[in-house]
C-alpha cells in the first residue's frame, strides 16, 4: 500500500496515567512506533507487536524517561461518541493493567476514526496498524496486520538510521 501523503493528524490523546498530549508534537520520542488498534479484540495483535519490538531492542515505554530516540506506543483509537464515558473506559483499562510502564505507553484517542485512518493511510479497522511517526507528524514507515520478523527488522533498521530520514520514507 504505497502512499507518499501519510501524516499523523493533530489530535489530543491521554495516557492511562492521565497525562494529556497534543499529538504528534508531544510524542515522547524522536521516532515513535505507534501500534494502532480500533477494536478491543485486537489486544493480542497489539501485544505481539509490542513484545516483538521490545525483544528487538525498541524501548517499550516512555515512563520516567526524557528525550528518547525511539519508543513503542499503544494507541487505541475510539469514536468520539465514547468521549463522554472516557473516564470509565480509560479507568477500566488502567485498573486492569496497573503497570505504570504500560499505562504511560498507552495513549487513548477519541475522535473521528475515519478521518484518523485516512490521514495515516489505514484502509481497515479489522487489523492493527503500525506507523513510525516523528514529532512533526511525518510517517516514516507503515504496515497493517500481524507482527512478523521482516517488518520488525525493518522498523529496527529505520530507528537505527539517521533520525532525519529525508530520503527513507517507506510505506507498505
Amino acid at each position: 500500500m504505497a502512499n507518499q501523503n501519510w501524516v499523523f493528524p493533530n489530535v489530543i490523546g491521554r495516557d492511562l496515567l492521565g497525562t494529556e498530549f497534543k499529538l504528534p508534537m508531544q510524542f515522547p520520542a524522536d521516532v515513535n512506533v505507534a501500534v494502532i488498534a480500533f477494536q478491543q479484540w485486537q489486544q493480542s495483535q497489539v501485544d505481539a507487536w509490542i513484545t516483538a519490538l521490545a525483544e528487538a531492542g525498541i524501548p517499550e515505554s516512555p515512563f520516567n524517561t526524557r528525550e528518547m530516540k525511539s519508543c513503542i506506543l499503544e494507541l487505541p483509537v475510539l469514536s468520539g461518541k465514547f468521549k463522554l464515558v472516557r473516564r470509565f473506559i480509560d479507568g477500566g483499562m488502567a485498573a486492569s493493567i496497573k503497570n505504570p510502564f504500560v499505562l504511560s505507553r498507552t495513549i487513548t484517542i477519541y475522535g473521528a476514526v475515519g478521518d484518523f485512518q485516512q490521514s495515516l493511510g489505514i484502509t481497515s479497522a479489522s487489523d492493527v496498524s503500525v506507523r513510525l511517526v516523528t514529532r512533526a507528524g511525518e510517517v516514516i514507515w507503515g504496515t497493517t496486520g500481524a507482527a512478523n520478523a521482516v517488518e520488525v527488522g525493518a522498523i529496527c533498521d529505520l530507528v537505527a538510521a539517521d533520525p532525519r530520514w529525508s530520503s527513507q520514507v517507506v510505506h507498505r
